[in-house]
């Protein structure tokens, strides 16, 4: 299992925005191929917003990685000055 963290900086103001991107992104990820599940998560501040996505294998969060890319980039250009951050882990489950 592998999981796909992105997150992103953005005003607080936005969040409004950022979590009607949230729902949106949701229903796009549930029909990728390997995904299992994604919470959504927010900094204290409201100024940092990120997801935190499992998925089956490395492939299958690479492969989201660029069809949610595709389906959201221009959503995410205006929310937030820079690029998102994406790093992807490979997921260990003792026992």
């Amino acid at each position: 299992m592998y999981a796909r963290l992105i997150t992103f900086k953005a005003d607080s103001g936005q969040r409004p925005e950022v979590e009607v991107l949230a729902d949106q992104v949701f229903g796009f990820m549930k029909s990728l191929q390997g995904f299992i599940s994604v919470h959504f998560i927010i900094s204290g501040d409201e100024n940092e917003y990120g997801s935190f996505s499992l998925w089956e294998s490395r492939d299958h969060a690479e492969d989201a990685g660029e069809a949610i890319r595709s389906e959201i980039s221009g959503k995410i250009q205006n929310l937030s000055p820079q690029p998102p951050k994406v790093e992807i882990y490979e997921v260990y489950k003792p026992g």
